[in-house]
């Protein structure tokens, strides 16, 4: 076997495409394709790889796949992410670069960026007919319903005084909200 063809061998293991290997590819599914050009990317072994959301389109379990190999080739390679989807980096980036409208905002470990919004992230118990007025002047993050009440997950500067609250640890897509969000 030549080594073009032991590359590619390897690589269609890598994204999870082995027995797909001989199909057409307008036969594919967007995930499949997605996964069709990162080993692309890959066959030259560039030093340098740029990857333009590379698990859009992915199913939960080629996500966490996906993301495992990024990390694995980020060892020996500088691998760029540009994403929306901070879940893809939180874990796998050795340095996060946040960009809003071109210009750098932040630029740091994910760790110390986390850092920045420590005591910002709040759960609160809210009751239903309170939740347009959180969605309206809070950033929430998340909710879910607990009993008869709402638990909000809100990144502010200024928690509302009159609600049974709880600081939460912050993750990136905290921070992601808290510097793009900028309605409130």
């Amino acid at each position: 076997m030549t080594r073009t063809k032991q590359k590619i061998t390897s690589l269609l293991d890598t994204v999870n495409l082995t027995s797909s290997a001989h199909k057409k590819l307008g036969s594919f599914s967007g995930g499949m394709k997605q996964r069709v050009l990162i080993e692309q990317a890959l066959l030259n072994d560039p030093k340098i790889l740029i990857l333009d959301e590379p698990t859009a389109g992915l199913d939960p379990k080629e996500r966490i796949r996906i993301r495992h190999f990024i990390s694995e080739i980020a060892e020996d390679k500088i691998v760029l992410i540009s994403t929306h989807v901070v879940s893809d980096i939180e874990f796998i980036a050795k340095e996060i670069i946040l960009l809003k409208s071109g210009k750098v905002v932040s630029h740091d470990t994910c760790n110390n960026l986390i850092k920045e919004i420590e005591n910002k992230v709040y759960e609160i118990e809210i009751g239903k007919d309170d939740l347009k007025y959180f969605q309206k002047n809070y950033r929430v993050s998340n909710l879910y319903h607990s009993d008869d009440k709402i638990i909000v997950r809100t990144v502010t500067d200024n928690p509302p005084e009159s609600y049974s609250l709880s600081p939460v640890n912050p993750t990136l897509e905290d921070l992601y909200l808290y510097i793009f969000e900028q309605r409130l």
